[in-house]
């Protein structure tokens, strides 16, 4: 939304909006409302659905969730009649969270995967590594944990590569913590210690005290599953200390109900009930019946724990009326969702079998729209079992990660639709390729992509990623803005070896990145391969 072409009312009230976004609700709300009517007398889509936009995400910060639901809904139609891309995945990427946090991860996942759909659509990489996180913690409540740590790490690559994003610390802060719960689950006790040390090093000592409180959960969680109580003991009088009722509920719940399930195993009760709560007020202000009939899951354990048999009734009574409404609750959301779907033309599909459904959403998960190669979520499924396989046959593996030189001055000086053909063009070529070497390949995302070559020796994937770079070269599409060539050319980065215990493809694709960096750092159109041992 260009904002400079409105008049300077509406410039003053999205000013407005702005200033006062997470600081002052009232305010807020008030300059929406205002913006809202303006967009109505004058059929702006864009001014309309930004308003319920800005409302929706306030009510969000506010727990409010009911509000937010009405609201964020509200806002998808108008948007996408503008085509404020960025505005929908966003909208329907809180709406997944607010899902998930409504106990139905299946409407979550539709939700996430329409946003990731959007995002892979018209390339909008700073806020998909934000669903990935998002569907990381869907998995992680329905016990995937694999599958969670996959997405997550796709989620920490990208903040790792954009250290210089607003908000950085508590991104990271987000994805180490998503990382750190899988693990603990996973019980993989190397792993999650050094997601407390990065947390030590890297995050706690730049953070507000608000930002530290589920921080200080997950060190609490680690000390007593290695067995160390004094220091366990430490970090709960630490949440103790800074619990607050200011916190974002929907953020931090499932991180504090892990820490509340902790104490409550371990006889902790004072320190169970300080911390319950604190989080009940806020999971009642929500209105989410599944985040409290969830909490209330850990009170019926401590009644039943210390004989309270009376106050263990009631609690249970109470868990059956809640599940009554939550079953009210899913009847409305189903009729919402249906409503939401029919504004997408590709799902229009809707009204088929659900295992046709499942079939074609699995594809959109897996499948890039705009080159029909395979994308991020594929590329992570299949690295990891081609690790699998180099491991237990003993045989090498390269990771090659390759884009289009100078592609943002193709992009400026062409058009977009013309770099589009020129991503599609990258792509065919790499298909083909596959098809006669046998190789996986996949759009990373804009204008990169990632080649796996299996079995091969470093001498034979250099050779292939020549022939890759001689066919793009040869096929000669004009680039009179490039700095190094007249046409269109790539640069690649490698990292060959043959993977040993923990070797991991997101070892290698680091490896390969850095590769690539060097090969942009001394001259375009050229390729660099490392042995992943020196990485």
């Amino acid at each position: 939304m260009d904002v400079l072409t409105y008049s300077r009312e509406v410039q003053l009230l999205i000013g407005e909006i702005q200033k006062n976004r997470g600081k002052d609700p009232s305010a807020l709300i008030s300059a929406c409302d205002r913006l809202l009517s303006y967009g109505n007398s004058m059929k702006d889509d864009a001014l309309v659905g930004y308003a319920y936009f800005s409302k929706g995400e306030t009510y969000y910060l506010l727990n409010d969730a009911s509000n937010f639901y009405s609201q964020m809904s509200a806002s998808i139609a108008p948007m996408e009649n503008a085509k404020e891309w960025s505005y929908v995945a966003m909208a329907n990427n809180m709406l997944g969270i607010v899902s998930l946090n409504r106990g139905n991860a299946p409407f979550a996942l539709d939700y996430f995967i329409k946003a990731i759909s959007i995002c892979q659509d018209y390339i909008l990489p700073d806020i998909e590594w934000i669903i990935h996180l998002n569907l990381g913690s869907l998995y992680l409540n329905i016990e995937e944990f694999n599958k969670a740590i996959s997405h997550i790490e796709i989620a920490y690559a990208y903040i790792n590569n954009n250290k210089d994003m607003d908000g950085f610390l508590e991104n990271l802060t987000a994805v180490l913590l998503g990382l750190g719960r899988a693990y603990l689950k996973l019980d993989s006790q190397e792993k999650y210690l050094e997601i407390e040390k990065k947390l030590k090093t890297e995050c706690i000592p730049y953070l507000q005290d608000l930002d530290k409180i589920v921080i200080y959960c997950y060190f609490a969680r680690v000390h007593n599953a290695i067995g160390e109580e004094e220091a366990r003991d430490y970090w709960v009088d630490m949440v103790n200390t800074h619990t607050s009722g200011n916190m974002p509920i929907m953020d931090v719940f499932d991180d504090f109900y892990d820490y509340l399930d902790m104490l409550l195993s371990t006889g902790k009760y004072d320190d169970f009930f300080k911390s319950y709560m604190v989080l009940d007020d806020l999971t009642k202000y929500t209105l989410i019946k599944n985040l409290e009939r969830k909490l209330l899951t850990l009170k019926i354990r401590y009644y039943r724990r210390v004989g309270q048999i009376e106050e263990y009734k009631i609690a249970s009574v109470l868990f059956f009326e809640l599940s009554e409404f939550m079953e009210r609750e899913n009847r409305l959301m189903v009729s919402d969702m249906i409503v939401m779907r029919n504004s997408y033309m590709e799902l229009t599909q809707i009204n088929k079998k659900v295992e046709e459904e499942n079939t074609f959403l699995q594809k959109r998960s897996e499948t890039d729209p705009l080159t029909g190669m395979y994308n991020r979520l594929k590329l992570n499924e299949y690295s990891e079992e081609s690790f699998e396989r180099a491991k237990k046959n003993n045989t090498a593996i390269a990771v090659e990660i390759l884009d289009i030189d100078f592609f943002k001055q193709f992009n400026d000086n062409y058009g977009h639709q013309a770099g589009d053909d020129c991503i599609r063009f990258i792509a065919d070529t790499l298909i083909s390729m596959s098809e006669e070497d046998n190789l996986f390949v996949s759009r990373y995302g804009g204008d990169e992509f990632v080649v796996i070559y299996e079995g091969l020796t470093s001498r034979e994937v250099m050779e292939k990623a020549s022939e890759l770079r001689r066919r793009i070269y040869n096929a000669n599409v004009e680039h009179k803005f490039s700095l190094t060539d007249d046409r269109v050319t790539i640069s690649q980065g490698i990292c060959w070896g043959t993977p040993k215990g923990k070797d991991s493809f997101f070892a290698y694709l680091q490896g390969a990145d850095k590769m690539l960096y060097e090969v942009k750092q001394q001259s375009r159109n050229n390729i660099k391969i490392c042995d992943a041992e020196s990485i």
